[in-house]
């Protein structure tokens, strides 16, 4: 698996080219994802929630938001998308998080705990004044430094570092995880 895949707050890829770090990134063909995913996440599907993305967007939207490949890191991003998305409604978050919870195959289920870091990147999503990320052609931006793209897009890294840190504080401060 590629180091980019296992980003965390305490790494940056803020000098790379989104192109070079998308190419280092990816994971997933859009073959390889569930239909049940499919059909809620993907823009092309007549069921798409709004916010929702194409797999390269998708992805970049990862690279921008410095998270790796976790469930949290899923979670974290699809929340920041749908939260960015300007027509959204609490109806589709809790179509969204009930769909994930049962209806997502194991590998790509949430659990309440992941259901947290997609309430975080949600809030972020609402936070940042750019608005619908999800609608952006990435393409025109491969060959452009993350950091430059963050800027334009309203990220801040040291802000998204904290919500991965606010995380991290109730995911270890959980009896349930301590058990596991």
């Amino acid at each position: 698996m590629s180091p980019l895949c296992a980003l965390t707050a305490d790494s940056d890829i803020g000098g790379m080219k989104l192109g070079d770090a998308y190419q280092k990134f990816v994971k997933d063909q859009q073959a390889d994802i569930p239909l049940s995913v499919w059909l809620i996440e993907n823009p092309s599907s007549p069921i798409s929630l709004p916010g929702s993305v194409d797999l390269r967007g998708h992805d970049c939207i990862h690279l921008l938001l410095n998270r790796g490949m976790s469930l949290f890191d899923e979670a974290f991003v699809i929340g920041y998308t749908m939260g960015n998305c300007a027509n959204i409604g609490n109806h589709h978050i809790s179509i969204y998080k009930l769909f994930s919870k049962i209806c997502f195959p194991d590998a790509y289920q949430f659990n309440s705990f992941h259901m947290r870091a997609f309430d975080f990147g949600f809030m972020y999503g609402q936070k940042v004044k750019f608005q619908n990320i999800h609608k952006v052609n990435f393409d025109q931006y491969s060959d452009q430094p993350i950091h430059d793209l963050r800027v334009h897009f309203g990220i801040n890294l040291m802000e998204v570092h904290c919500l991965w840190k606010a995380e991290q504080i109730l995911l270890n401060s959980s009896p349930l995880m301590a058990a596991a």
